[in-house]
């Protein structure tokens, strides 16, 4: 599998050097990187043991773009590429960053987000007790203890029959009345979408007025998100980005996996995120505990603070192609020249 265009690569650390914003610039929320130098005590400056640094910005708070509440639905079509861990992550940011999140899990009979947040213990009721009055709204929320102004609304309960009436009218009076709660209007209510493209995918994007693609380099994937963005944009969703899960700089260089900018050219959207492989996502997932809130912070858990950061401002990032220079050969090559 050749001809892949091959990404610029920080060998040191293993990740791909795709932190460009609008116009080839750096996120707002990072400093530029500065490569080869290390600054010391004395003045001097020193090529060796060369370092990366990116500093978070967070003496500002990012800037929202358009009216809240801005409901957002993530999905992807494939089944496993990563729409509920990135869901559960996106949605604590925004809440880190001062913004109040609503996520509503619409998978109906294998939702998960409770359990990638913690929260499985506390579900007592859900939309459909309150469709039948027999909760209130606020009942069926549950809020986060870390972060307050994180909430999280399940559909159903796993062993319990969904009701033949939901459906997209009923999700919609939902996100309704989350709009008219006395608490105050939600700055982002986050959707999380089931597999597929049958009832529950229409349900979950119904109420929507973005969405995220989420897809992974690999050929299944990418024919069923650019079936899943035609489905979108018929419904009239046209702010559509996309989301690079699982992405292997070391494949990439070897050519055996398809580069973020071979993706973007098949599905033609704009970049939100690349979240590079790691391990510490099934880690924290199986603790319960969102992969962003993790000290020090991994490569993953930075590249999902920089999408939900771009979310916020409406913003997309740039993958940058970089041509490696030929290796220089001596006079005399069978000398070791």
């Amino acid at each position: 599998m050749g001809g892949f265009p091959k990404l610029g690569l920080d060998e040191k650390h293993g990740a791909c050097l795709l932190l460009g914003g609008r116009g080839g610039k750096l996120p707002r929320m990072f400093e530029r990187a500065r490569v080869g130098e290390h600054l010391l005590q004395n003045g001097n400056r020193k090529k060796n043991n060369a370092t990366i640094r990116a500093i978070l910005q967070w003496n500002r708070r990012p800037q929202m773009a358009g009216s809240p509440p801005r409901v957002v639905v993530v999905t992807s079509g494939k089944g496993g590429v990563g729409k509920t861990t990135t869901t559960a992550n996106i949605g604590m940011c925004l809440a880190r960053l001062d913004f109040k999140v609503v996520a509503i899990d619409a998978d109906v009979g294998l939702r998960n987000l409770d359990l990638l947040l913690g929260l499985e213990n506390r579900v007592n009721y859900t939309a459909i007790e309150v469709l039948n009055g027999e909760c209130r709204l606020d009942q069926a929320l549950i809020r986060d203890k870390r972060w307050v102004n994180f909430e999280l609304l399940c559909i159903n309960k796993p062993r319990y029959k969904m009701p033949l009436g939901f459906g997209g009218k009923a999700l919609t009076w939902l996100v309704d009345a989350l709009k008219k709660r006395p608490e105050g209007t939600p700055d982002f209510i986050l959707i999380d979408c089931p597999a597929g493209i049958d009832a529950g995918f229409i349900t979950a994007i119904t109420p929507a007025n973005e969405a995220i693609v989420v897809t992974t380099p690999d050929i299944t994937s990418l024919r069923d998100a650019d079936r899943v963005t035609g489905l979108l944009e018929c419904d009239g969703i046209k702010d559509i980005k996309m989301v690079v899960n699982r992405v292997r700089s070391d494949m990439i260089k070897q050519e055996d996996m398809m580069s973020v900018l071979d993706v973007q050219e098949m599905l033609g959207l704009p970049l939100l995120g690349v979240i590079p492989e790691d391990a510490d996502v099934i880690k924290s997932t199986n603790r319960g505990y969102p992969l962003v809130l993790k000290k020090p912070p991994t490569l993953a858990g930075l590249a999902l603070e920089q999408a939900a950061w771009r979310l916020v401002e409406q913003d997309s990032m740039k993958a940058v192609l970089i041509e490696e220079a030929p290796a220089k050969r001596g006079f005399l090559p069978f000398f070791g020249g």
